[in-house]
């Protein structure tokens, strides 16, 4: 005679398929982060556009929100700080050696020197201070592996050549203290260059938390795979206290599938709100790798989701509504301000500072303007 096993009742299946969807996706996410190269650009941002140094070691920060955005504020604040004090030095030391420079054509013109090396050196130093671009060369783009310009080692080499050299003969006192101050110099300035591009080499994500894709493209995924663990968790659990209450109501199991769809589109959405910055949480820290657990919370809570994405689009169209009754030339004269604060207020360090403040006045000029002339019609 053979015996049928009892059939599962449909609170069981359900429960016993989101167990079996909760394995498949975290062993799909572990496959696809133990596949997927922990360097490769859709795993990792890289932050190389965030910054520029020049071949004698200046470092320029084009985009500091990005660095501290990957690294953590506290980690960028550091390291932004040892590169910007070592910059200052940098500059004050280029300083120094030009008129040095000028000092020591003056006073080897007034002793007689007529030898070729101190005309050479002399050359060597200036091509050093005016150098554009790096010739090294690497087949690495990333900025893990910068190598150092290494602009100032021939200039120290032959300035130290040429001060040995002025040592030993008479007559000429005042260009051996100028070359000996040079040769004090440039070995300073050998040494901070290369101690900026040793700090640039930690300007990454931190290795304890690059677990987490943190490229734009990997955090996305990261976000969609949290999310959906936050809500197989949530049904995971309510679930379970239906079924020990026995309130568990198979008609309720539609509700639960689109929690799976609908939650994970809400919470990438809100992720996204609070990067851009529509929105924060207060004293909690966001970075890039607190997005997956934020990610977690808003699928978890998808109901809850839902309620705050509400106010959140209640609140954008209330905006909306208001600046279209109030027209452009309400926004107009907000981005006049800005402009005329913001050119007030400018006060560039260096010609790199001056082109990129050019350039922002310039966008906001051109918005300005084409609001007006959309106005007029």
């Amino acid at each position: 005679m053979v015996t049928h096993l009892p059939k599962r009742k449909p609170e069981h299946r359900f429960i016993l398929r989101m167990m079996l969807l909760s394995v498949f996706w975290i062993i799909l996410y572990i496959a696809l982060h133990a596949v997927i190269d922990s360097d490769s650009e859709f795993a990792q941002v890289d932050l190389k556009h965030a910054y520029r140094i020049t071949p004698q070691g200046e470092f320029l920060l084009i985009d500091v929100q990005s660095v501290k955005w990957v690294m953590g504020e506290d980690d960028a604040k550091n390291i932004l700080a040892r590169l910007d004090e070592r910059t200052g030095n940098i500059r004050t030391l280029i300083s120094q050696v030009k008129i040095d420079i000028e000092r020591l054509t003056s006073t080897l013109k007034q002793e007689g020197a007529k030898d070729s090396n101190a005309n050479q050196t002399i050359t060597e130093i200036n091509a050093a201070l005016f150098q554009n671009n790096c010739n090294t060369e690497n087949s690495c783009n990333h900025s893990s592996c910068l190598q150092p310009c290494s602009v100032w080692d021939t200039a120290y080499q032959q300035t130290l050549a040429l001060s040995i050299e002025l040592a030993q003969l008479k007559n000429f006192n005042a260009s051996s203290q100028i070359s000996a101050r040079l040769v004090k110099s440039l070995a300073e300035l050998q040494q901070q260059a290369g101690e900026q591009y040793q700090d640039i080499k930690y300007l990454r994500a931190s290795k304890a938390k690059s677990f987490f894709w943190s490229s734009p493209i990997g955090s996305s995924v990261e976000i969609i795979f949290f999310a959906i663990f936050g809500v197989l968790a949530n049904l995971l659990v309510n679930s379970a206290e239906y079924l020990r209450n026995n309130n568990f109501k198979a008609s309720e199991r539609w509700v639960a599938y689109s929690k799976l769809i609908y939650g994970p589109i809400l919470a990438w959405i809100l992720v996204t709100a609070i990067a851009v910055g529509w929105f924060d949480l207060g004293d909690y820290q966001v970075g890039i790798y607190s997005l997956p657990l934020l990610a977690f919370i808003f699928g978890f809570y998808s109901r809850k989701t839902v309620s705050l994405f509400d106010k959140l689009g209640k609140r954008i169209f209330g905006s909306a509504q208001q600046s279209v009754a109030q027209g452009p030339a309400d926004i107009i004269a907000r981005r006049k301000a800005f402009l005329a604060q913001f050119t007030h207020s400018l006060k560039p360090r260096s010609i790199t500072e001056l082109k990129r403040s050019a350039f922002q006045v310039k966008d906001e000029m051109i918005k300005t303007i084409v609001l007006e002339q959309e106005a007029k019609k």
